[in-house]
Parts: C-alpha cells; sequence; structure tokens
C-alpha cells in the first residue's frame, strides 16, 4: 500500500473541509477541555503538545455504547481484537504496537496482569466510567514501562452539588440484562458517587471450528465508589474503589478448560496541597487486582492445566508541580511499584520491583511552546532504563497549530515471556522504541481537526507464535511502525460529525518474517459518527470500517482475515422529564467478520434501555 501519498491526499481533503467557511455551521463557545494524562497534571488540550483524545459521559451515552471497546475504537490509531463477543477477551492496539505496549490507569493507578502484560477491557462495565483520556504517542518519559504505544486513563465517576440519582436497565439480543443504580452527590467542597450494577447475556458461538458448539455466555457485577474532600486550608483528599466479578463461558479443550471465574479491582487514595500559589504537591498509594480461574463445565477445577493466575500490583508515588516563571512549569516526582502474581503455574520469579524518578519543563515562548521531560527507572530485574522526549510546538495564525516531536520509551518483558512453562525466555531483552511525529491541529467555525504523521521504531519487539502442533515461543524481532491519523468533529448543518481515519503500515525490518504485516494489525481504519436532536428524540449512526488484517506472523492467506464494514444505529427519546428510552441497532448489515482468526463477531442485534435520572 502506498501510505503516505495517500495519506497526504486524505490530510488535503480534512484541511480543504477545515478551512471552508461555507460548509460548518458557526463557532460555538465552549470551554477548553482539561486532561491530566498527557503531561500527569491538568492542562488543555490545546496546551499539551501530545496527541490526545478525550471520551465523557456524554459521548458514551450518546453512542448508547455497551463495553470500553467499544467506544475506545473511535479514537484515531486504536485497533480492537475480541474473541467472540461480549465478555470474551478483547485488546487493544494503538498506532500498530501490541496490547501490552498501552499502559492503562483507573483514577492514577495501572491496572493489569503481570503475567499476559494487558489489561482484560471485557469486563470493564461503563456505566462505571465518568470520562476517559487516550495519549497517542509513547510517554515512557513519564510513566516508566509499557508506555509505547500511549496510555488510557479511565476516570470513574464523581459526584458534584446536589443529589443526583439514576437507574437504567436494558434488555437485548441473546437474553442480554442489565441493571444499574448509581448514586451521586455532594456542594462545594464535598463529592461522592456510589454505583452498583449487574449485566449478563447467553451469548454467542465463540468460535468459527464447531469445537463446543454452544452459546457461550457472560455475567458480571460490578460496584464503585469515588468520595473527596476539600478543607478550608486547600488541601484535597480523595478515595476511589472499583470492583468487578463475575463469571465467563468459552470454546475451550480437554486441557484448557471452558470457563473462568475472574474478579478486577482497583483502589487507590490521593492528597493533594497547594504551597502558596507556585508550588502544588501531589501523593498517592493504590492497587490494583487481577484474578482469574479456569474451570471445566459443572464448576470443576481444570485438572490438567494452570487453574490460577493472579496478579496484584501496588503503587505509590509522589509528585510536585511547580511555577518557575510567568512562562515556565517543572514538573518533578517519584513513584514505586511492586509486582506479585500467585499461580499454580511454576513461575521460577514471581514478584519485581521498580522505582522511577521524573520530571518535565514545560515553557512559553508566545506563539512556540516547547515542553521537555525524562525518566530514569531502576528495575529489579533489568537493572537501570532511560528514558527523554522532546516536543515543539508553534502557533500559525490564530487557529492553527503545528507540532514535533521525540521520544523513547521501554517494556520490562511479562512474566510469562520470561519464565512461563510453556515457552518463556529468560534471556528476553527489554523492548525500547524510538518516536518521531509531526501534527497540525486547528479549530474553525463549529469545528476542530488535527492530523499527525508519526514513525516509531521498535527494537527487540516480544513476539509469540504458535508452531505446527500448537506450541508457543517468544522472541525478539525488530518491527518499525509508520503511520499517519486524522480526525474531524463539528457541525454539518443540524447534524453532529465526528470522523477519524487511521493508516499505518506495521512491518518487521529483519528476521525471517521481514516485511510481513504485524499480527492483527489493521493498515486503514475509519470511523464515523453523525448525530442529530429532533425535539424530543435524538437518533445517530456509526460507520465502521477496516482492511484486512493477519493472524499470524508469516501472514499465510489461511489466517488472515478480510477486511469489513459494520453500520450502527441508534435512537432515544425523553418520555418524561425524568425519563429516558434507548433503542440501538448494531451491525444492521449483519455482517459477518472476525477481529481475531477463529473467532466470531455479534451479527444484527439489538438492545433497548430505559433510564429515570430525575432532574
Amino acid at each position: 500500500m502506498k501510505l503516505f501519498p495517500f495519506a497526504a491526499a486524505c490530510g488535503t481533503a480534512f484541511i480543504c473541509l477545515s478551512v471552508s467557511p461555507n460548509v460548518l455551521a458557526e463557532e460555538s463557545t465552549q470551554l477548553e477541555e482539561v486532561v491530566v494524562t498527557a503531561d500527569r497534571k491538568a492542562r488543555t488540550v490545546d496546551e499539551t503538545l501530545t496527541p490526545v483524545t478525550v471520551i465523557t459521559r456524554k459521548d458514551i451515552e450518546k453512542y448508547q455504547a455497551t463495553d470500553v471497546a467499544e467506544v475506545l475504537r473511535r479514537v484515531p490509531g486504536i485497533s480492537i481484537t475480541n474473541n467472540g463477543g461480549m465478555g470474551k477477551v478483547t485488546s487493544v492496539r494503538l498506532r500498530g504496537t501490541a496490547a501490552n505496549h498501552l499502559l492503562v490507569l483507573i483514577d492514577g493507578v495501572q491496572i493489569g496482569s503481570a503475567t499476559l502484560g494487558s489489561v482484560s477491557f471485557e469486563h470493564l462495565s461503563l456505566d462505571q466510567v465518568e470520562r476517559i483520556e487516550v495519549v497517542r504517542g509513547p510517554r515512557s518519559s513519564l510513566y516508566g514501562s509499557e508506555a509505547i504505544g500511549g496510555v488510557v486513563q479511565i476516570f470513574t465517576r464523581k459526584g458534584g452539588k446536589g443529589f443526583q440519582p439514576e437507574i437504567i436497565a436494558s434488555i437485548g439480543s441473546h437474553n442480554a440484562q442489565k441493571l444499574n443504580v448509581n448514586l451521586a452527590g455532594g456542594d462545594a467542597d464535598t463529592w461522592f458517587n456510589v454505583n452498583a450494577g449487574t449485566e449478563k447475556t447467553d451469548g454467542i458461538d465463540t468460535t468459527s471450528n464447531q469445537q463446543e458448539p454452544d452459546n457461550d455466555g457472560y455475567r458480571r457485577e460490578s460496584a464503585s465508589l469515588r468520595a473527596g474532600h476539600r478543607f478550608t486550608n486547600g488541601t484535597e483528599v480523595e478515595a476511589a474503589l472499583l470492583h468487578t466479578q463475575g463469571d465467563n463461558a468459552f470454546d475451550g479443550s480437554d486441557l484448557s478448560g471452558n470457563s473462568n471465574d475472574f474478579v478486577q479491582e482497583s483502589i487507590s487514595g490521593k492528597v493533594k496541597h497547594a504551597f502558596g500559589e507556585r508550588v502544588k504537591v501531589s501523593a498517592q498509594i493504590g492497587q490494583s487486582l487481577d484474578e482469574t480461574y479456569n474451570y471445566f463445565n459443572g464448576g470443576n477445577l481444570n485438572p490438567f492445566a494452570s487453574r490460577q493466575f493472579d496478579t496484584r500490583r501496588e503503587t505509590a508515588s509522589l509528585q510536585a508541580d511547580v511555577v518557575t516563571s510567568a512562562n515556565g512549569a517543572l514538573t518533578i516526582g517519584v513513584d514505586r511499584q511492586k509486582d506479585k502474581i500467585i499461580s499454580d503455574s511454576v513461575y521460577t520469579v514471581i514478584s519485581r520491583e521498580n522505582d522511577g524518578v521524573f520530571a518535565s519543563y514545560q515553557h512559553d515562548f508566545g506563539k512556540t511552546d516547547v515542553e521537555v521531560s525524562a525518566r530514569r527507572d531502576d528495575n529489579q530485574q533489568f537493572d537501570k532504563h532511560s528514558t527523554g522526549a522532546i516536543a515543539i510546538g508553534h502557533e500559525i495564525g490564530d487557529a492553527m497549530r503545528i507540532k514535533a516531536s521525540y521520544g523513547t520509551a521501554f517494556k520490562a518483558p511479562t512474566f510469562n515471556a520470561l519464565y512461563s512453562p510453556w515457552g518463556g525466555d529468560p534471556n528476553l531483552k527489554p523492548e525500547t522504541s524510538q518516536n518521531i511525529e509531526l501534527g497540525l491541529s486547528g479549530r474553525g467555525q463549529g469545528f476542530t481537526w488535527d492530523a499527525a504523521v508519526f514513525q516509531n521504531k521498535i527494537t527487540d519487539y516480544i513476539e509469540w507464535e504458535e508452531d505446527a502442533v500448537g506450541n508457543w515461543t517468544v522472541s525478539n524481532v525488530q518491527p518499525t511502525i509508520k503511520g499517519v491519523e486524522a480526525r474531524v468533529a463539528g457541525k454539518l448543518g443540524e447534524w453532529d460529525v465526528a470522523s477519524t481515519l487511521t493508516l499505518q503500515n506495521p512491518k518487521k525490518r529483519s528476521g525471517p518474517f521481514a516485511n510481513q504485516q504485524m499480527v492483527n494489525t489493521p493498515k486503514q481504519i475509519f470511523n464515523v459518527d453523525v448525530d442529530r436532536k429532533l425535539g424530543a428524540v435524538s437518533v445517530g449512526a456509526t460507520l465502521h470500517a477496516e482492511d484486512a488484517r493477519h493472524g499470524n506472523a508469516a501472514n499465510t492467506d489461511s489466517r488472515k482475515l478480510p477486511g469489513y464494514a459494520t453500520v450502527d444505529l441508534r435512537a432515544d427519546y425523553r418520555l418524561a422529564k425524568d425519563w429516558t428510552v434507548g433503542a440501538k441497532i448494531g451491525n444492521v448489515l449483519d455482517k459477518d467478520y472476525q477481529t481475531n482468526s477463529g473467532y466470531n463477531q455479534d451479527g444484527i442485534n439489538g438492545l433497548v434501555t430505559l433510564k429515570y435520572a430525575p432532574k
């Protein structure tokens, strides 16, 4: 594929649309979006020099999304793989990197499995989520290991002034049922939010090989609590808890089992204090749990294979944000993380610790901004590792900005990659990367747009490959990922329109599969949402399209998945002041497709939701 000429043409189309004053309606005044993940402190989207996407509670409800992956796939650069419907293994890749190259935080606490290295997005309930920030590009210079592709931070729901109860009930295809209750409240100095919900589905037959021709169900219970207080001296304290548990059926084997129980939990405590106008200090402690127990049908523990995989991650951080001058700001901090695994598999090492120290500095030279950041990690297994980044932004007129950046990142191998009894290699090296990119962003009459071109050169990328008899081995390979992202959002007449385009070319530089496309990474991804209000009724539609992806490192035709396009339709109606009913038809064209080789996706499906939220 001639990636960059096609990207240039698409980028030109985006920009031409942006500068046409007759295409879009007049701009409405909006408050600038504030994000905290890109620079580890509060800054507006316009101020940060790192590409960032924000998904709000309003977006989640508008799209009537049923899981986290459904809203994330609208973000430029993100591709999703799913192993057979709701509750099945779901992997999120950003800018062509591996699923475990994405650092995921919940309220500032890192989550995920230390054995697999990735996050079970399928078990996270959207009903608990207030907003999601997605930082695209490496941020190891602030966060350390794993942030090669980017960072996703999920914020649980936070109360505000007054008492705000909410009850949501849904029914849908495959006997899907959901009930969620949310209680929020507070005043000017105190806030709280309590949420509890349950969800189940009979599911679909997850695999296409008829190994176990039955539907594979899923059940989940979840709860969250977030509360805080601001004292008269300006000190803020906040605590947060997110807990999810349930059971999941899948098509397994005589050795692996065919169902599991799971638990995910994140708990944190944070304190912030301002020392005058120039210095703000924050400290946080947290812990995340990721537990899985494998079974056969009937609830019997699997006697032939590993049954228990538990991860404990304990974190602590201390950070100071200092205003050094009228135009300069410094951030310095330290953090510590301890990973521990509990399993009936035999791992020669079951815990490790990492200490990090980091700093960043931003300076405003009028129309030009500069940011530099650096971090030093001391890992118990891999000794010390340094990463850094530099970014420059320059305003062009009143409505455009050009940005350029260079950053390095690294990823420590997972416990499975190093010590798994089934193919681990203790001699694996940490993965490292060098990313360079150029971006352009702007705003016009009622819309915003941005585009970026990037190249991420990864060294010692860790890849698992299955041999002819089903054994898995792991090795270091050397890929380079080139890509283009573009996004535009605004009003087209009476319609709200948001569209993203991703073009990427993820290939290996050397080895037996040199010049082959990386596994499960489509080269082209397109998404467009259109929504409109018609009095008490809101209607919308989503088109999502991807080209082909490959299911193995050799890119054999037997494991190649064709491209696909799906269309979703949605509508909601305000029955009364406090009552709303919504309906959604997913995959309305009943497209037959897969995102992971051998695993089915749902055909046409429906969902009806009733919401009670007294004003």
